[in-house]
């Protein structure tokens, strides 16, 4: 036994200094909630943990830049789409100067306001900021390289063959004698047509400078084709004599047996108007037959019978029990129409009154005389008309013929002749129509009336001649004038950096365009001199294609940052938690430590209590 030392108290006391320390940093990490919270804690995982939280808060200072780059960009392109729909108004202004309805005072007031919103896309350009910095109107760029270039070249060609435009060959009759006319040239005429054509292309294309900055490739390609087209036009005319003895022979001519009329073998294709070679004819509609008192027309008679021959037409029709046959012939020389009224009812003394329209199908027109001095105009009764010879003189500026009826042998004249005047002329109603009419109150069973009319003594006026219309049309130059404008410039534009990440070199470019008019090229847009309208129209959609170029490019940077946000959101949340993993404390754990920590100290408390009596055992060897 000894009394110096205590090798058991002292050995109680250094457990109990230890067992305290880790009390001590067991309640600190549970007070803080941090497992590191001194370097000694744990010097590599704080290394760690202070970098991420480095980390951690430029993300989130990025995402705030990003959000205000995102912000820039809707500025930008809100200034973007009102010039836009300022740009397409002034081409709508244009178009409507353009149309020559409107006067010039009218296009005055139409310029008044392209030039007014001229001003405005201006003061758009040059007043559109985000903080103080204005995105439209920049001038300040880089030029890396210019390849511009202007070319003027004049092609010639001509002259080239004549082409026929018109070539009618059409028969007319002219008066007897006309002396023919060789197809010649009559006359001639030169004129110059200016036409202007305009091409455009335009692009911006993203391009990397030599020393690796991002820049832009502007190219636009302005092609204007002046062209002066010199043309002649050359007017022929020719006339020449047709033999064709046909143009004046007669014949007979149908629609149907209903429709039966006069005229020539062959008709001219052209015709002066009131002269086309038709002489007349019958109609059944306009063949009106009264049976006893009783009215029909012709065509609602049955048709029993019919005959056509190169010579005659005829036609047997038949309504209760009374037969009527027509039959039109021509000999070459005169025209005959024929009727005969035959009764085969079994009853005598029917009465029978007949009345036919006379007149031209066609374009034709006559003056009516009569030498014998039948009345015209009026009706005239059976004793004025003539028993024989002719009763009317037809005649235009074409041909005179005679108007007759059959006589002799059992041929009847008509009891009246009525002529609505002294004209007769082609039409489906009207006064200008010859309509002789026969009537019996007798006509018994088996009996035959006979009448019928007579055109003859035809004297044509006029020959037919072929007539050439002739009109050429040659092209003797062409002048075409292309001037090329080509822009092709690589430059590097005004550009603001955006910070969108947590380290150096992190950045995202956002360039900075001009649209201000000289930049869009607008600045001489006009509708009236010494502007060209064509052309202000061809600058209107160059500048629509540019701003919407710049546009292309905002809205794929825009698309571009919201992702970026995006991903440095989760970013930040995963590295958060990585943080949170190192650094912050496991608080069960700690507890569980802390609780150790306790009891070892009420242990090594008692333990020091007990080895510090037992040297008080010496004092009982003493005693």
């Amino acid at each position: 036994m000894i009394i110096n030392n205590n090798p058991s108290a002292i050995n109680a006391h250094n457990s109990l200094k230890k067992n305290n320390i880790q009390t001590s940093k067991a309640s600190e990490k549970l007070s803080s909630g941090l497992r590191i919270n001194r370097a000694a804690d744990d010097a590599a995982g704080l290394a760690i943990s202070e970098k991420m939280r480095a980390q951690i808060r430029g993300l989130d200072q990025a995402h705030k830049n990003v959000q205000n780059g995102i912000s820039l960009i809707q500025t930008a392109e809100s200034g973007y789409q009102e010039i836009t729909d300022i740009i397409q108004r002034q081409r709508e202004l244009i178009i409507q100067g353009m149309n020559d309805t409107n006067t010039f005072e009218d296009k005055q007031k139409i310029d008044q306001e392209i030039q007014q919103l001229k001003e405005e896309i201006n003061r758009i350009a040059t007043q559109t900021e985000f903080n103080t910095i204005n995105l439209l109107g920049r001038d300040d760029f880089q030029i890396l390289a210019d390849r511009s270039s202007h070319t003027i070249k004049v092609n010639t060609s001509g002259p080239f063959p004549p082409t026929t435009i018109i070539n009618e060959r059409t028969t007319s009759f002219f008066p007897i004698g006309m002396t023919e006319v060789p197809v010649t040239a009559q006359s001639s005429n030169t004129n110059t047509t200016i036409g202007n054509v305009n091409h455009f292309n335009a692009s911006v294309t993203p391009i990397t400078s030599p020393d690796g900055r991002e820049g832009y490739n502007n190219y636009e390609k302005n092609e204007h084709i002046h062209t002066e087209t010199t043309t002649t036009g050359t007017y022929y005319y020719g006339r020449e004599l047709v033999s064709d003895p046909r143009y004046k022979e007669l014949d007979i001519k149908h629609f149907s047996i209903n429709n039966v009329f006069f005229q020539t073998e062959l008709i001219p294709s052209g015709t002066t108007v009131g002269q086309y070679p038709d002489f007349g004819g019958f109609e059944d509609r306009f063949i009106t037959v009264e049976i006893d008192g009783i009215s029909h027309t012709l065509d609602n008679f049955t048709l029993t019978s019919s005959a056509i021959t190169s010579s005659a037409i005829t036609a047997v029709y038949e309504k209760d029990g009374i037969e009527i046959e027509k039959m039109m012939s021509t000999d070459g020389s005169a025209f005959k129409a024929e009727f005969k009224i035959k009764n085969h009812s079994g009853v005598d003394d029917k009465q029978i009154k007949f009345s036919a329209g006379f007149k031209p199908e066609y374009d034709g027109s006559y003056n009516i005389s009569s030498s014998s001095g039948v009345p015209t105009g009026v009706t005239a009764i059976q004793t004025e008309i003539p028993n024989s010879g002719t009763v009317f003189e037809l005649s235009n500026d074409l041909v005179n013929y005679d108007f007759s009826f059959l006589n002799g042998g059992s041929y009847v004249k008509p009891n009246s002749l009525t002529t609505g005047s002294d004209i007769l002329q082609s039409s489906n109603s009207g006064p200008n129509v010859i309509t002789p009419s026969w009537e019996t109150t007798d006509l018994d069973d088996g009996a035959v009336l006979e009448f019928g009319i007579v055109l003859n003594h035809f004297n044509f006026k006029k020959d037919v001649y072929l007539v050439t219309n002739k009109t050429t049309s040659q092209i003797d130059s062409i002048i075409e004038t292309v001037t090329t404008d080509i822009t092709d410039v690589d430059y590097i534009p005004p550009r603001l950096d955006i910070q969108i990440g947590a380290n150096e070199n992190q950045t995202m470019i956002i360039p900075l365009f001009s649209v201000k008019l000289e930049g869009l090229g607008i600045a001489d847009m006009s509708i009236l001199p010494p502007a060209i309208p064509s052309e202000s129209l061809a600058q209107a959609d160059h500048a629509i294609t540019r701003v919407t170029n710049y546009r292309t490019i905002y809205g794929a940077l825009q698309n571009r940052l919201e992702h970026t946000a995006n991903n440095l959101g989760n970013y930040a949340e995963n590295l958060t938690a990585a943080e949170s993993r190192i650094r912050d404390a496991d608080m069960a754990k700690e507890m569980m430590d802390l609780t150790k920590s306790r009891i070892l100290n009420q242990t090594a408390q008692a333990m020091l209590a007990q080895a510090n009596q037992n040297p008080q055992a010496i004092l009982h060897l003493i005693q």
